[in-house]
């Protein structure tokens, strides 16, 4: 089966993450595959890795311009589906595919957000998308709640690659300890978010100051970049969290880095999965989390980690609290999401698309 991948990302991020991931898994199977991408990290990543690829430069989600290359490229290589990756590349690969007659179109969607009422996105949920492949039965939810019918909408998780998880886990590194200017015993409270709004990281800060008065040895690392930066350094400083709440920036070795951390913390309000947390769990760190979202499918409470209901500080304050007073309670977390993890499998991932590929092209080859 030949495969045209598009995405308009031009950082790294989850979704370049997933599809490159995605195409490397169907390359194992032998699927001929194309990557549509802009200058940047995906693109450069999938050429090293010896996959075809097309620079394609997008502006928005209203670019005729990209439209129109993104039909010429599918018009020429002729694939039996095209995947978009991403919500531009939505907006503007749909239209492209079906201009260039390619028999099966799909859509990941990785956010729980609702979809917009204005007239344009009413527009693009009307595209004539084939499937629309939700990372986890939250982000189905939210689907079905904007509108869009059911049996468009299959569930596919996010996937991560456990070998090279554990690989990247056990690589050399510096002691995040050391690198973040912390006492030996400091009890390390980790985050893996970019510092984007839906990440919460302003109710972390909140939380932060109730964990450190009960917990004096207690600081916070995030390891990640973000708009959101300036305005958390800010709520840093007012709330004197200066030498407690340690900002670490975008870590090409986060791996091995959050191997280290003593409790993994994300306090997002909207979350479609979060591979970060698969890769907590495939590490053996015990999570601590708002249930939001995808995340109570990846983190059952109680067994695999501690899920926080409510969006407020005092209740994610008192469960990372007790995390560190339950070094009992973390070890059976840790010892359940290993196994848990394993359905996370990159693999999965790549059966459950080629499942909804296949589903497409077979009702197109009944109706012709």
């Amino acid at each position: 089966m030949k495969v045209a991948h598009l995405d308009t990302g031009r950082t790294w991020r989850g979704g370049q993450a997933q599809a490159l991931l995605l195409m490397s898994e169907l390359n194992v199977r032998g699927h001929e595959q194309l990557l549509l991408a802009p200058p940047g990290p995906l693109l450069e990543k999938a050429r090293a890795a010896g996959f075809e690829v097309r620079r394609w430069d997008t502006h928005g989600e209203l670019d005729p311009w990209a439209t129109w290359s993104a039909r010429r490229a599918l018009a020429s290589i002729r694939p039996a589906v095209a995947h978009a990756h991403s919500a531009h590349a939505h907006a503007l690969g749909v239209p492209a595919a079906r201009w260039a007659g390619v028999p099966a179109v799909v859509v990941s969607r990785r956010v729980d957000f609702l979809v917009r009422k204005n007239p344009f996105s009413r527009w693009k949920y009307a595209m004539p998308v084939d499937r629309y492949l939700c990372i986890s039965e939250g982000v189905r939810q939210a689907m079905l709640a904007s509108g869009v019918r059911d049996e468009r909408l299959r569930i596919v998780p996010s996937g991560v690659d456990l070998e090279a998880v554990w690989a990247a886990g056990v690589k050399a590194a510096p002691a995040i300890r050391e690198l973040a200017g912390l006492p030996p015993d400091a009890e390390v409270l980790g985050t893996v978010a970019s510092l984007a709004p839906h990440k919460n990281h302003a109710l972390l800060l909140d939380a932060a100051s109730a964990v450190v008065r009960t917990r004096p040895r207690a600081h916070f690392v995030w390891l990640g970049e973000g708009e959101c930066r300036v305005a958390l350094e800010r709520q840093r400083a007012k709330l004197g969290l200066e030498s407690r709440v340690h900002l670490m920036g975008f870590r090409p070795d986060a791996l091995a880095l959050l191997r280290q951390f003593d409790v993994f913390v994300l306090s997002s309000y909207l979350e479609g999965l979060c591979t970060s947390l698969l890769d907590a769990q495939a590490l053996g760190v015990p999570i601590v989390a708002t249930a939001v979202g995808g995340v109570p499918e990846v983190v059952r409470d109680g067994e695999t980690g501690r899920l926080v209901r409510g969006l407020e500080p005092g209740p994610l304050a008192a469960a990372i609290i007790e995390a560190l007073e339950r070094p009992d309670l973390r070890a059976t977390w840790t010892r359940h999401a290993r196994s848990s993890v394993e359905a996370f499998g990159i693999a999965h991932t790549a059966e459950r698309t080629l499942a909804a590929y296949r589903e497409v092209l077979e009702a197109r080859s009944r109706r012709a």
